[in-house]
């Protein structure tokens, strides 16, 4: 693949995994700090996108669009306001990913998603080793709201944003444990209480956030939930 394909691909999907894609940005470093970029700013896009609509916006349009135009008869008003709603709803549906601001049930399967993108992401990150710093954690972690209350406890060897499921993003950290590698998720997804979990031979835990969940996984034998005790208080809401 050519700079110019993998560019064009990229640009249109930033969390196209195909294996094209995976091979050129492990091959390049630079490749790969753009299509973490294109991740950040895709992640950022959806972030700015949650705006709260309110509840009486549609009576207020009707009713200052009553007030302007008295002239004009309840059947034209109803077939122009119609128009209006099926336009505004064609534009929305177009330009706007709800799946990644409305979020159901079905969706918060925490523990499916986190073992399903492990292995998925596996091929990319499974020799890399950043380094990160804490001023990197904490520009990463500023776009979800959050900020640390103290040094990240752990070497990091991988963070970046990514696409947690087709219709959500979470922040991905790979850092090292007492019996390996230990990767977390910072959720916009729920949890309404804390849970453990087991499957295809890895165990993780899920803590509940003030916006969202924190998702820690590792192998059997690492002390997972100790992990996510203690790194779940470290993270609060930037003031």
């Amino acid at each position: 693949m050519d700079d110019l394909e993998f560019r064009r691909r990229l640009l249109s999907d930033p969390n196209d995994h195909s294996t094209q894609v995976i091979e050129k940005i492990r091959s390049n470093s630079h490749d790969r700090k753009y299509a973490e970029s294109l991740t950040d700013l895709d992640n950022k896009i959806e972030q700015a996108m949650k705006v709260d609509v309110p509840d009486d916006l549609a009576d207020k349009i009707i009713f200052s669009t009553s007030k302007s135009k008295p002239q004009i008869n309840m059947t034209k008003k109803a077939f122009a306001l119609a128009a209006s709603v099926i336009f505004t709803v064609g534009l929305m549906v177009g330009q706007v990913n709800w799946g990644a601001l409305i979020i159901t049930p079905a969706h918060a399967r925490l523990d499916s998603m986190a073992i399903h993108h492990i292995h998925e992401e596996a091929p990319f990150i499974k020799d890399v080793n950043e380094a990160n710093n804490a001023q990197e954690m904490q520009a990463k972690l500023g776009t979800y709201s959050y900020a640390l209350t103290s040094a990240f406890p752990y070497h990091i060897y991988y963070l970046n944003h990514c696409g947690f499921s087709p219709d959500h993003h979470a922040l991905h950290m790979v850092f090292q444990g007492k019996k390996g590698r230990v990767t977390a998720f910072i959720s916009n997804i729920a949890a309404p209480n804390a849970s453990d979990f087991a499957k295809d031979g890895m165990k993780g835990t899920i803590i509940p956030l003030p916006q969202g969940s924190l998702v820690v996984v590792g192998n059997e034998n690492e002390d997972i939930s100790s992990i996510a005790t203690k790194l779940a208080p470290m993270f609060v809401l930037k003031s």
